[in-house]
């Protein structure tokens, strides 16, 4: 008994015309091959990042704080000009007699020019000023003060702290009214009292 033998067509399929055979893409061309993908440059974003990172933290810590790029002055070993102070700063040392008198002195100067009506000018009463209270000191003079003027520290006056500020007691008459009331005076280190402001109020 022979069975039919079933065997692989090798023939061409039915309705094949010579081209690329069916399921089968044209041959591709030599030397083309598939496009490969773009490289993603995230790593190369990443480390430019972290280098300006650290350049500004370099920057920062060098330059400003605690700024170790900057030059330090030695304070291990110091110099003569941070030695004893000079003769000026202790002659005008806070809360001392000679501070008081100093205040003592520069408030009768003032008043003296108060009483010759020298106002202005760098020989004036206003030219006595503190840094920053030339308005303040020339307001109260134009207020309280009008020639005729005859102020002065009276005998039993006193002269004391009120921190921060000095005050002179001071009296006498001034557009014919008897006054009284005092002269503040700033104190300093290193030179003599300035002063703040002229107070007077009527007797």
């Amino acid at each position: 008994m022979t069975h039919p033998q079933h065997g692989y067509p090798t023939g061409p399929p039915p309705g094949w015309s010579g081209g690329p055979r069916p399921g089968y893409g044209p041959p591709p061309y030599p030397g083309r091959g598939p496009v490969p993908p773009r490289p993603r440059r995230t790593g190369l974003w990443v480390t430019l990042a972290a280098l300006g990172l650290v350049v500004v933290i370099v920057a920062v810590t060098g330059f400003v704080a605690p700024g170790f790029f900057l030059p330090h002055e030695n304070t291990a070993n110091p110099g003569p000009s941070s030695a004893a102070p000079s003769p000026a700063a202790s002659s005008f040392s806070r809360g001392s007699d000679s501070q008081l008198q100093a205040a003592r002195t520069v408030a009768e100067e003032f008043l003296r020019r108060l009483n010759a009506d020298a106002l202005d000018g760098p020989d004036g009463a206003k030219a006595m000023a503190c840094p920053g209270s030339e308005s303040l000191l020339g307001g109260t003079i134009t207020l309280s003060v009008e020639a005729p003027t005859r102020l002065a520290i009276p005998d039993q006056g006193i002269v004391r702290f009120h921190d921060p500020v000095i005050e002179v007691d001071i009296e006498g008459v001034t557009h014919q009214r008897s006054v009284s009331g005092f002269v503040r005076l700033q104190p300093w280190q290193d030179h003599e009292p300035c002063v703040r402001i002229i107070q007077l109020s009527r007797n």
